[in-house]
């Protein structure tokens, strides 16, 4: 079976420009990303995809696989089934750029949860803590009784009107199989994808079920400086450089 993981990174951030290429604890945060997720003992196939120069050169010094796509795309998932349209990858997995925390073993969770129930397409979540419930860049999702995502939400979900306590954080990334890919991206982005900025809510809106796995991880996407600086303070109190 040949699966691949894509890492989409575009320099352009309307919140954080440049985040990917930016230096954590003397490695640029895309080699944080690429290195953790290097040694998945599922993936014969790792790239950086890229329309940027900077991002191009950053990847090449450390030595990391990447290849230009360019072109104008609504999410990095439209970018990496460009990119995908003519290889003969049975599964791919995007994994955001943004992600310096991630390891094999979390991309291999993900990998195993849409092989192994062959599923269209899979991500993961883990707990929500107290002070990011209602933090708009950390994305909630609530999930049915058979693991399937309900609804994703910047904001918090579900309403607490009585008693609740398991809010689920969602981690970007994701995994599909080939031709689920193909078909998000030839579908139309939708209404709540544009009003959330999330695009995995266009392959809920088309239908396509969204299986859930679980991670016991401290894992933090960086959307601003201040993530950033968490990131950095974890790294250095855990010895991970």
């Amino acid at each position: 079976m040949n699966i691949a993981v894509l890492i989409p990174a575009r320099y352009g951030s309307s919140r954080f420009e440049g985040k990917v290429i930016k230096t954590i604890l003397q490695k640029p945060m895309v080699q944080w990303v690429y290195e953790g997720v290097k040694s998945s003992k599922y993936a014969n196939f790792l790239a950086v995809l890229t329309d940027d120069d900077r991002v191009f050169e950053t990847v090449r010094a450390f030595g990391g696989n990447v290849y230009f796509v360019k072109g104008d795309f609504k999410s990095g998932t439209d970018r990496i089934a460009e990119f995908c349209r003519d290889k003969d990858f049975d599964y791919i997995v995007n994994m955001q750029a943004d992600e310096p925390l991630i390891d094999s073993d979390t991309i291999d969770k993900l990998i195993e949860t849409v092989i192994l129930t062959k599923e269209e397409m899979a991500t993961l979540v883990c707990s929500c803590s107290e002070d990011e419930i209602d933090d708009e860049n950390v994305v909630k999702v609530v999930v049915d009784k058979m693991d399937y995502a309900m609804y994703f939400s910047r904001s918090r979900i579900p309403f607490n009107r009585n008693y609740f306590n398991r809010y689920l954080k969602h981690i970007g990334i994701y995994a599909y199989s080939k031709k689920t890919l193909l078909r998000l991206a030839s579908e139309e982005a939708t209404e709540l994808e544009k009003a959330e900025g999330l695009e995995q809510l266009r392959a809920l809106q088309y239908g396509i079920k969204i299986k859930i796995g679980y991670v016991d991880k401290f894992l933090i996407g960086v959307d601003t400086k201040d993530d950033l600086k968490k990131v950095e303070e974890y790294l250095s109190k855990n010895d991970k450089s």
